[in-house]
C-alpha cells in the first residue's frame, strides 16, 4: 500500500509526499533493500529539484518507540537532506541500533561518497573516525579503511589508529576473497578486489555528490550511455546530473539542453521543470552579482537601480515558471506556496492570497503560508484578516519552527497597532504592547524594537 502510493506521488513529482510514503514502507519492512533503493532515488529527484529539509513536523507521524520507527525517521531526515553528512551518519547510527546491517552495508559507499566531498577544503578527524566506527559497524570495510587513511594524513603520529588501520586491511581482505561467506565463497581474492572496485564505480555514478576525482568520470560514463539510449528517462536524468556537478557555464548549458530535448521527445514535464531549474539558478546568480557590486559601491546609482531591474527580472521569470508549474501539477500545494511567495513580491497581493490559501491547507506549510497570507492581507490594509492569519500561524508552530516566532510576532504587533489606530482601540493598543515587550525580553536588538516600546507606550496612554 504505502509503495503504491509512494510510485503514484512520484509519479507526480509529488517528492516530499513519496518520500513519506517510502519511510513508512522502511518501518514495515526494512530489510527490503529494493525500498531502500527506490526511495534514494526519490530523495535525489526531490533534493536536486530544490527540495527543503525535513521538519519536524514532516517526521512527527513517523516517529515511534522501535528502532525500526527510528530508522524510518533518520532515513526520512537524510532522503530529504541528501548532502548533510550529520543526516547520513546518523542514519547510519540508527541502522545499526535496528540490526539493519544489509541496509547499512548497501548506504556505506554513498555516505562515504558524501562525506569524501565535504571533507575536500577541511577534514575533520572527529567526523572521520564516528564514520569509520558506523562503517566497521555494518561491515563496509572498504569505507573504514578509507576513513583511516584520511584520518592518518590529519594526525599521522595516531599510533591505535595505525593499528586498527591494518586491521581493517585484514578484514577487507577477508571480505573481498570470499572467505567470510557462510559457504566459502567462490573466486580469488583479485578477483572479488576487481568486484569491490567495479561496486565503488557503481556508486560513484550513482552518488548525488561525487567524491574528488570522480566527476570527469562520471559524466564520460553516463554520457556514454546517454549517447546510446538518448530516450532512456534515467539515462538522461544521470548526464544531466553530471553535466551539472561539473560545476561550469558550459556543461550547465548542455545539461539545460539535453533536458528540453527530453521533454519535447518524450513529453515528461519533469524534465521541462528541470530545465526551468537551471534558468531560475542562472538568474539568482545573476541578482546576487548584481547586490554584491550595489553592496560594495552604496553610492552608485547605477548599481542600485541595477540591482531594483535584475530582481524584477528574477521575479518575473520565477512568476512565469511557476505559473507553469503550478498548470501541469495542479494538487502541488508546495508550487502554490512558491507562486504565492514571489507574487507578493510582485504586488500582485489578491492573486498571491489565493495561492496561499491553498498551501495553507497542506499541513507543513501552514505556518509558513498562514504568516505569508496574513502579511497580503496587511499590506492590503486588511488588518482584521492579517491578524487572524498570524495568529493561526503561531497556533500552528512547533520547535522545529520557532526561528519563525519573533518574525511573526512582530507582524502581529504592526498590524494590531494598525487597528488600534484606525478604531481608536485601546485593547489593540496593549496587544500590541503585550507583544512587543515579550520580542523586547527574548532579544532587545531584534530590529526597530526598542523604539516600538517607546511608541507604544505612548499609543496606550493615548488610547487608554
Amino acid at each position: 500500500m504505502f509503495l503504491e502510493r509512494a510510485a503514484k506521488a512520484q509519479s507526480q513529482s509529488s517528492f516530499d509526499v513519496a518520500l513519506y510514503y517510502f519511510a513508512n514502507a522502511v518501518k514495515v519492512n526494512p530489510q527490503e533493500i529494493a525500498i531502500h533503493e527506490a526511495m534514494y532515488a526519490c530523495g535525489k529527484s526531490f533534493c536536486m529539484g530544490g527540495g527543503k529539509p525535513a521538519s519536524g513536523v514532516d517526521v512527527k507521524s513517523l516517529d515511534g518507540p522501535t528502532p525500526q520507527d527510528r530508522l524510518a525517521v533518520a532515513e526520512l531526515y537524510w532522503m530529504r537532506d541528501l548532502n548533510n553528512v550529520d543526516r547520513a551518519l546518523d542514519m547510519l547510527h540508527a541502522a545499526v541500533k535496528a540490526d539493519q546491517i544489509g541496509f547499512g552495508a548497501w548506504a556505506g559507499p554513498k555516505v562515504f561518497n558524501l562525506l569524501s566531498v565535504s571533507f575536500r577544503d577541511k577534514p575533520n578527524k572527529k567526523m572521520l573516525l564516528r564514520a569509520k566506527n558506523l562503517f566497521v559497524e555494518v561491515n563496509s570495510w572498504e569505507e573504514a579503511k578509507l576513513c583511516i587513511e584520511q584520518a592518518l594524513v590529519i594526525d599521522p603520529s595516531d599510533i591505535q589508529l595505525d593499528r586498527e588501520f591494518k586491521q581493517i586491511l585484514a578484514n577487507r581482505a577477508i571480505v573481498a576473497s570470499g572467505f567470510d561467506r557462510v559457504d566459502g565463497g567462490t573466486g580469488n581474492f583479485r578477483e572479488n578486489v576487481r568486484d569491490l572496485d567495479k561496486q565503488r564505480a557503481m556508486e560513484e555514478q550513482d552518488a548525488l555528490t561525487g567524491s574528488a576525482g570522480s566527476e570527469d568520470r562520471n559524466l564520460a560514463r553516463t554520457k556514454a550511455d546517454y549517447d546510446a539510449n538518448p530516450t532512456i528517462p534515467d539515462n538522461i536524468q544521470k548526464y544531466c546530473t553530471s553535466l551539472r556537478r561539473m560545476g561550469t557555464p558550459e556543461h550547465e548549458a548542455i545539461a539545460y539542453r539535453t533536458y528540453l530535448a527530453a521533454f519535447e521527445s518524450l513529453k515528461e514535464y519533469r524534465f521541462r521543470m528541470a530545465a526551468g531549474d537551471i534558468k531560475l539558478m542562472r538568474a539568482m546568480r545573476q541578482l546576487n552579482v548584481a547586490e554584491e557590486t550595489a553592496k560594495a559601491a552604496p553610492t552608485d546609482a547605477t548599481a542600485q537601480s541595477n540591482v531594483a531591474r535584475v530582481r524584477k527580472a528574477v521575479l518575473d521569470l520565477q512568476a512565469a515558471e511557476y505559473r507553469e508549474r503550478a498548470t501541469n501539477y495542479p494538487t502541488d500545494r508546495s508550487i502554490k506556496a512558491e507562486l504565492g511567495r514571489v507574487l507578493f513580491e510582485l504586488g500582485q497581493y489578491e492573486d498571491a492570497m489565493g495561492c496561499l490559501q491553498i498551501a495553507k491547507e497542506e499541513p507543513k506549510m501552514r505556518v509558513s503560508a498562514a504568516h505569508m497570507l496574513g502579511k497580503c492581507f496587511a499590506v492590503s490594509g486588511w488588518h482584521a484578516e492579517a491578524i487572524g492569519e498570524f495568529k493561526d500561524a503561531l497556533a500552528a508552530i512547533d520547535a522545529s519552527q520557532a526561528e519563525r516566532e519573533q518574525h511573526i510576532k512582530y507582524d502581529l504587533m504592526l498590524s494590531l497597532i494598525e487597528l488600534a489606530r484606525s478604531e481608536k482601540s485601546g485593547q489593540h493598543a496593549r496587544d500590541a504592547a503585550d507583544i512587543c515587550s515579550s520580542i523586547l525580553r527574548k532579544d532587545i536588538s531584534y530590529r526597530d524594537i526598542r523604539q516600538r516600546r517607546k511608541d507604544l507606550d505612548e499609543l496606550v496612554k493615548e488610547l487608554g
